[in-house]
């Protein structure tokens, strides 16, 4: 079966959020485009991006979960004050 190259751009962040669960369900970025490809050729039905992105919220978004995380918790006073030869010290001496 001869193949064909599809390609597309898509925002950086959105990229690696995507590739996380991808790579969490054991596929590739070229199964999963492989897999709509193919739905789209048996149904003939384009996936409704507009309803998934409507569904999507910030809740959902481990990014921005880190970044309540980090504002709720602060800054630590210790770990901001070390240098570069101090932090690789201390995690050597977490991980020897």
């Amino acid at each position: 079966m001869a193949t064909a190259v599809v390609s597309g751009r898509v925002d950086e962040r959105v990229k690696a959020r995507a590739e996380m669960f991808i790579h969490a369900a054991g596929l590739s970025a070229g199964d999963v485009i492989r897999m709509v490809w193919e739905r789209i050729a048996q149904t003939g039905e384009i996936p409704d991006a507009a309803a998934a992105l409507e569904e999507a919220s910030d809740a959902d978004d481990p990014v921005a979960r880190l970044g309540e995380l980090r504002t709720a918790f602060g800054a630590s006073k210790e770990l901001v004050s070390l240098t570069d030869a101090q932090m690789r010290e201390m995690i050597a001496g977490r991980y020897a």
